[in-house]
């Protein structure tokens, strides 16, 4: 072994002592894979061995800060991620959190890069991870600020559909001060207006049996009703065939790490050129792991095109955790005392099937099991983790947490050890009425549990609309809805646990159903059972990639477009653009609530703070 292979393994080793936490230094890529991370593989070295001849060559046998500083420059380029807000500053009625869909998506890149195992001549250097908790001119100025000082390579922008109109405004921006660099698009809106799911599960359905297509009828569509979608695509515009160059539909994680390797091969980088590239390497794509595309358009047709990945679905347990080092805001959730809180998601997909949920068509689109869980294992390895980084309180994102008692149980004994062992934290979750009974609750609230959001959505809601309604009626102990959620809140008094809950309007109720609704909580509130604070109002959209959504792509209806900037009122979380209740009677609906609810409502502001 060289003298110059002795310094690449103590660098290494070096870097692992410093920037890992005592609870990932044992992993290479994800917990249990038993690879030492401290192992120099031999791309990592022989990457590492070709820039000391390429300083030699430079500056010859000089060492010091200026050699230090060319080193950097000749292994690095800069690239910068963000997070779009969907709300704008003042807000009352939003949660911003963590920017967890960006995190997941750049989660094997972030390992990479902490470990100095990314697989390329020239390595990315996240400059920055912004996730403005609101859209604001202070963000602006950081933004233009940060793409000014580092003209990042690549600019890697995550998106909901609410903030489809902020994700291109940043485009735009970015675009301005650093005409060259690569702007991608990514996130759940893109997932769900990319035509290329909605045309191969159609084909799917009408490939099924009789039974099963009557099943999934929903997902049955024309060539009409494609072609409306069509013209909602990022790229169906020459405003943003200007601003963006490449868009990942479905899962990035293997495909993000992928195509910054061939941006690392194709230095310096022309978006022209990298799109022609990147066509003609398709099939380093086709072998990744994950469902879905890499969007873009071809140069010589002016076509929209895709680069399909393998389809295969991800193993989360096989994924390092999200990296929550860089991210601009600190999460503080204000029903934990506003201390730092990390975000868990155990398990992507729900049981249910509600019409204005994206997780309702999500998995089926993309053809992934319908839930896809971590094991206790893996996920406590998490927690443990994120109590090592300092995070005081966990909250588990997963839309119905406890709907597999089984692998509950497992977790909770799990905590149960931690907490016999000394090792205490405050955690909660969100999850139905449905699925929590007396005993459940009694053991989430011994092991750490203090908050429980539920989506009652109503006091009487409409079944088809709302699956888990449906569900209710299925249980050994049959109730209404009402009368479920009022037993549910005095359990979780009884053990210790807060609630909170989301109300949603528009879902075809009446003026009599909506005040129940907002009495039924005043009234649990009044009795201790809903604290200040915790009751969020909704506005029912037809956001894309729900069933909502298919129905409209069913009718002549004409399709939302959410690049539009949205009509919101600032107590409500969602906008009202699009919902069945706009104009006056939005702030009429908001009285209402503000008269019934008092306190219990949620009108904490959101700011800023750049």
């Amino acid at each position: 072994m060289t003298g110059a292979q002795e310094r690449i393994r103590r660098e290494r080793a070096e870097r692992i002592a410093r920037d890992l936490s005592e609870h990932e230094r044992g992993w290479r890529w994800y917990p249990g894979d038993g690879l030492d991370p401290g192992t120099v593989s031999a791309e990592a070295m022989r990457r590492e061995l070709d820039r000391d001849r390429e300083l030699v060559e430079r500056l010859g046998t000089a060492t010091g800060p200026e050699a230090d500083r060319l080193r950097h420059r000749l292994k690095h380029f800069p690239v910068l991620f963000i997070s779009a807000p969907h709300v704008e500053e003042h807000a009352t009625g939003a949660f911003p959190g963590m920017p967890t869909p960006l995190l997941y998506a750049t989660c094997l890149l972030d390992r990479m890069l902490r470990i100095d195992e990314f697989c390329g001549d020239r390595v990315p250097e996240v400059v920055g991870v912004l996730n403005p908790p609101a859209y604001s001119d202070a963000f602006e100025r950081t933004l233009v600020e940060c793409v000014a000082e580092h003209l990042p390579v690549v600019v890697g922008i995550s998106n909901l559909s609410e903030g489809h109109h902020f994700a291109l405004r940043i485009a735009e921006l970015v675009k301005s001060v650093s005409p060259n660099s690569i702007v991608l698009l990514g996130g759940q809106h893109e997932d769900a207006v990319n035509p290329d799911a909605y045309r191969s599960t159609s084909e799917r359905v009408g490939a099924m049996g009789e039974r099963q297509r009557e099943v999934h009828r929903s997902y049955s569509l024309t060539t009409r009703q494609l072609d409306r979608l069509a013209a909602l695509q990022t790229f169906a515009t020459e405003r943003e065939r200007t601003i963006v160059d490449l868009v990942f539909a479905g899962d990035a994680v293997f495909a993000l790490p992928e195509l910054l390797a061939v941006v690392a091969e194709s230095l310096p980088v022309d978006a022209r050129a990298l799109r022609k590239r990147l066509l003609a390497d398709r099939a380093r794509f086709a072998a990744l792991p994950g469902v879905g595309q890499l969007v873009l358009v071809d140069d010589d047709t002016q076509l929209i095109t895709s680069i399909p990945l393998s389809g295969v679905p991800i193993d989360g347990n096989k994924l390092p955790f999200i990296d929550v080092t860089r991210i601009s805001h600190e999460n503080l959730f204000s029903v934990f005392g506003n201390r730092p809180t990390a975000q868990v998601m155990a398990a992507l997909g729900c049981k249910y099937s509600c019409s204005f949920c994206h997780e309702s068509a999500d998995a089926f689109l993309y053809n992934q099991p319908k839930i896809r869980q971590r094991t206790p294992e893996h996920v406590m390895r998490e927690i443990r983790l994120r109590i090592d980084q300092g995070f005081d309180a966990v909250f588990f994102d997963d839309s119905t947490f406890t709907q597999n008692r089984r692998w509950l149980s497992d977790l909770l004994t799990m905590l149960e050890a931690d907490r016999a062992a000394g090792r205490r934290f405050e955690w909660g979750c969100q999850t139905t009425v449905n699925d929590v009974d007396e005993g459940l609750l009694r053991r989430m609230g011994e092991s750490g549990c203090s908050y429980i959001y539920f989506g009652v959505e109503s006091a009487q809601p409409d079944a088809v609309r709302v699956q888990k309604v449906q569900q209710l009626r299925l249980l050994a102990e049959p109730t209404d809805w009402t009368e479920q959620f009022r037993r549910v809140a005095r359990w979780c008094r009884t053990a210790g646990i807060r609630v909170g809950t989301s109300l949603q309007f528009g879902l075809g109720e009446t003026d009599e159903q909506r005040i129940r609704t907002l009495q039924l909580v005043a009234d649990l509130h009044r009795e201790g059972c809903v604290p200040d604070g915790c009751v969020a109002l909704n506005l029912n959209s037809p956001y894309p990639g729900t069933r909502q959504w298919l129905d409209l792509m069913r009718s002549d209806a004409p399709l939302p477009d959410y690049r539009d900037k949205l009509e919101r009122h600032p107590a409500f979380e969602t906008a009202h653009q699009f919902s069945a209740i706009t104009g006056e009677a939005v702030s009429d609906l908001y009285h209402l609530a503000a008269d019934i609810l008092g306190s219990a409502l949620h009108q904490e502001a959101v700011r800023t703070r750049q």
